[in-house]
């Protein structure tokens, strides 16, 4: 492999990265694949409940179809996010799904990134056994992802 093609690496790097096995989405790889491109899109979406994200997908069905078939020519949607290749993959891999006679049969390659925030405060707020530190910091399902950096930031 390259030294510089990485799963570290920048998003142009990520966004061309595939698992050699891909497999069914099912209903819920599907929910986590429309989730997925909504953070990728970020502009603050990536701050919505998982509702809220999906939602914001389904409303930009018609830019995302466009950015999968027509990534230079049309009208380029895909560019406006933060993190635009990585956003233009799942846009492709979501088309795919959706465009296919079953979405939820649908094989994906694509690596969803699931973000362990703040994963050493988790780990505090754990073994403290700190509801209203787990509560910051994502251990708790809550209507939409806490965010203890901001929270910190504003006091």
């Amino acid at each position: 492999m390259h030294p510089h093609l990485s799963h570290l690496g920048s998003d142009l790097c990520q966004g061309v990265l595939e698992y050699a096995e891909g497999r069914p989405l099912g209903k819920c790889g599907l929910c986590w694949l429309k989730i997925h491109l909504a953070n990728k899109y970020g502009g603050g979406i990536e701050k919505l409940s998982h509702e809220g994200k999906l939602a914001f997908v389904e409303n930009q069905l018609f830019d995302i179809f466009d950015s999968a078939a027509n990534p230079v020519d049309g009208n380029c949607w895909w560019t406006n996010a933060e993190d635009p290749f990585q956003c233009l993959a799942a846009c492709m891999d979501l088309s795919d799904a959706l465009r296919s006679p079953s979405p939820y049969h649908a094989v994906s390659h694509l690596p969803i990134h699931q973000d362990g925030s703040c994963n050493g405060l988790q780990h505090y707020a754990a073994l403290g056994r700190d509801y209203m530190d787990a509560v910051a910091v994502n251990l708790v399902p809550g209507e939409k992802p806490a965010d203890i950096y901001s929270e910190i930031a504003s006091r």
